[in-house]
């Protein structure tokens, strides 16, 4: 990803970086840090983490959340599977700025499991961008 930047008359080139913190937690072999998720990958772990998410899960925050897995026995009409689609896309562009032209598209229910897949473009990034995972009732 590549902005580029006017100054005194000269275009510049600037990478701009996406950084996030990995949620495993699991120190750099070398440095000792926690290490870090960059630029598609840590775009990826959100958009992955607010569709997981149910609402309320998060404290402070509970509106935050996709909710998949408490709608998962309920997405048996046309109509409850397009909220649902309509519902993630918002809960991702509301809380992943980075993004735009979010879809999500979910399969069909089978044995509690439902695949989701989600096509999004990062801003400023080069090409469009797919999530594919699965979410299953466990209960």
């Amino acid at each position: 990803m590549v902005d580029y930047v006017k100054t005194e008359g000269k275009t510049v080139a600037s990478k701009t970086a996406y950084a996030d913190l990995d949620l495993t937690f699991k120190a750099h072999p070398i440095t000792g840090d926690v290490t870090i998720r960059k630029d598609s990958d840590a775009i990826r772990r959100s958009v992955s983490n607010i569709i997981q998410t149910n609402k309320y899960e998060r404290p402070f925050k509970p509106n935050f959340g996709g909710s998949v897995r408490d709608m998962l026995f309920e997405l048996d009409t046309d109509s409850k599977v397009k909220r649902m689609k309509r519902a993630l896309t918002e809960q991702i562009e509301n809380f992943e700025p980075r993004v735009t032209g979010v879809e999500v598209v979910l399969g069909e229910v089978v044995e509690n499991r439902i695949p989701i897949t989600v096509f999004y473009k990062i801003i400023n990034g080069l090409k469009a961008q797919q999530l594919d995972f699965t979410i299953r009732r466990v209960r």
